[in-house]
């Protein structure tokens, strides 16, 4: 072998084995782009759900605020007072100035209950808010699944159009060339063009269709490209066989039952906690106190320390007390109607949901058997084309009819499985463990640098 043939074989040999392997890459990055990734992706790229982390990390401080009434506080106050005081009645005024400075460190022994209804309180929200992120979840988790499907469902329809009108273009030339020939007329080229510009016309409304859907998926995941043959989940779990069962799950575990028991909840312990302040309070002070003045002969200099012991008690509650009880019990009753309101619209929509799979799953079952007809039709049409007894027109619509079918049988599959995802989020089982087996998906939380000095200068603003 001469050294130029070398060459060229080892130049062949090359480019070969890189589209091989780019090839192979493509296929591989593919195949790994799921359902899961998908999802995976839009969890941790969401602001909406970072902004609810936020929130609940936020609202866990609340327990620490929760004992404020019972917290040790301390002051220093210093009081100057300056007066002309006449020793006797004839005598001239004298100047006194006199400082004063006290210290204190004082605590709430009892405080009529309101920090132990602060801390029910608290507890209370850091569950609403954890219930809330939950609920930001599912709804991205939703969101996601459902532009998945869409783009998977537009992509197939987008191949079986192009397939169509790739058809519909060949029948087209090959009608051109009879109509030269003679062995067909003018009107046959006329339907031929016109099943063609139907095929154009829905090839361009499925690639519209495609293009939205992408955008949108492209929005949620913040993928920057997706493969050209999304597949279609295979699910790993099973919804209950009947509504009662779906009902009956809801009512206990979907998401927006749950925070309307909790915000039934606090509504009644805002009431206990408006109540405390109309509850007796025992206090203890520490004191330091200083008294200096400028007389050099003063009986008011003194140096004191001691403690109190204060109890005190409203005698009775005020108008004002009494209206923000009744305003808060107001809302504890409309808080218990949505509730109730919150059983209906879930028991509704388990029973909706319910009915819209196994509508999805009727679909599937006839659109398969719409395919498969069709397909029988298109054979046995075709043999019948070789005969000469049907057109190549009547072909092409059989054709047409069985992309339909399969059309029909992608969409069909595609809503079978959102609608089984959709029964999971109304049983409160929907979660990012489904598809990333962890807990949760770390954020990154910033924290400010605070100033808690006593002193700053926004004091003198």
């Amino acid at each position: 072998m001469s050294f130029f043939k070398k060459i060229k074989f080892l130049t062949i040999y090359l480019i070969s084995c890189f589209f091989i392997n780019f090839f192979s890459i493509s296929n591989l990055l593919a195949s790994d782009f799921t359902l899961d990734l998908s999802v995976n992706e839009a969890l941790k790229n969401s602001l909406e759900l970072k902004s609810q982390h936020y929130k609940l990390e936020a609202t866990k401080y609340s327990l620490g605020e929760a004992y404020s009434s019972k917290d040790w506080s301390s002051s220093l106050s210093s009081t100057f007072n300056s007066s002309n005081k006449q020793s006797d009645r004839v005598g001239a005024y004298t100047n006194d100035d006199t400082t004063t400075s006290t210290i204190s460190l004082s605590k709430n022994l009892f405080d009529g209950g309101e920090s132990f209804e602060r801390y029910r309180i608290a507890k209370d929200n850091i569950r609403l808010n954890e219930l809330r992120l939950y609920k930001v979840e599912q709804d991205i988790i939703l969101e996601t699944i459902e532009a998945y499907l869409d783009v998977y469902t537009n992509q197939s329809v987008v191949r079986l159009r192009k397939r169509s009108l790739t058809r519909f273009k060949e029948n087209v030339t090959a009608t051109k060339l009879k109509l030269q020939a003679g062995t067909v007329t003018p009107t046959v080229l006329a339907e031929a063009e016109a099943k063609l510009a139907k095929a154009n016309y829905e090839l361009i409304l499925a690639e519209g269709n495609l293009n939205k859907s992408v955008s949108k998926f492209k929005s949620v995941t913040n993928f920057k490209s997706i493969p050209h043959n999304l597949k279609l989940p295979i699910l790993k779990f099973q919804i209950p066989e009947t509504e009662l069962d779906i009902i009956k799950i809801s009512s206990q575990k979907n998401i927006n039952i749950l925070i309307a028991k909790l915000e039934r909840d606090l509504a009644e312990k805002n009431i206990d906690l408006e109540k405390s302040d109309n509850r007796p309070n025992f206090k203890i002070e520490f004191f330091a106190k200083d008294s200096q003045s400028t007389l050099n002969s003063s009986a008011s200099d003194y140096q004191s320390y001691g403690a109190n012991l204060t109890f005190s008690t409203p005698l009775f509650y005020n108008e004002s007390s009494k209206n923000s009880i009744r305003r808060l019990d107001k809302l504890a009753m409309a808080s218990s109607i949505n509730l109730s309101e919150q059983h209906r619209q879930v028991e509704l929509n388990a029973i909706s949901s319910f009915q819209n799979y196994q509508s999805a799953v009727a679909k599937t079952i006839a659109s398969m058997s719409e395919e498969k007809s069709s397909l029988l039709a298109l054979e046995g049409i075709q043999k019948e084309a070789e005969f000469g007894i049907r057109t190549v027109l009547d072909v092409l619509d059989a054709e047409v009819d069985y992309l339909n079918a399969s059309a029909n049988l992608i969409t069909s599959e595609a809503d079978e499985i959102y609608e089984m995802f959709y029964i999971k989020s109304i049983m409160g089982n929907l979660s990012q463990n489904e598809f990333t087996g962890e807990n949760q998906i770390n954020f990154d939380q910033k924290n400010k640098k605070l100033d808690f000095k006593i002193f700053d200068l926004k004091m003198f603003n």
